[in-house]
């Protein structure tokens, strides 16, 4: 009796793994992956987005608040114009030592 064949042989229609071309070299698998890569980091910046906007809105309001009580308080007045005299100070000395 002759031994028994060790792999039993293919069905005439069946698809053999390398007949398939592979999901990472496949174009459509790729761009898959890229727009789901894209959605990702557009949802991440909108949020990041949306929370600069809260924190501009919110420190917009508080100088707005502070600029029209400076037309009212005169110590105030003071303060806001010496202390934009100082940055300007301090602007020019950076200025100078990097310069001279």
């Amino acid at each position: 009796m002759p031994p028994a064949p060790a792999i039993a042989a293919e069905p005439e229609g069946a698809v053999k793994k390398s007949d398939k071309p592979s999901e990472l070299g496949s174009p459509h698998g790729a761009r898959e992956r890229t727009r789901a890569g894209l959605q990702r980091a557009s949802s991440v910046a909108r949020g990041a987005f949306e929370d600069n906007v809260k924190r501009v809105e919110k420190i917009h309001h508080v100088s707005t608040a502070m600029i029209e009580e400076a037309h009212y308080d005169s110590s105030l007045r003071f303060v806001l114009v010496a202390l934009g005299l100082f940055v300007i100070f301090v602007i020019l000395l950076v200025l100078s030592k990097v310069m001279g």
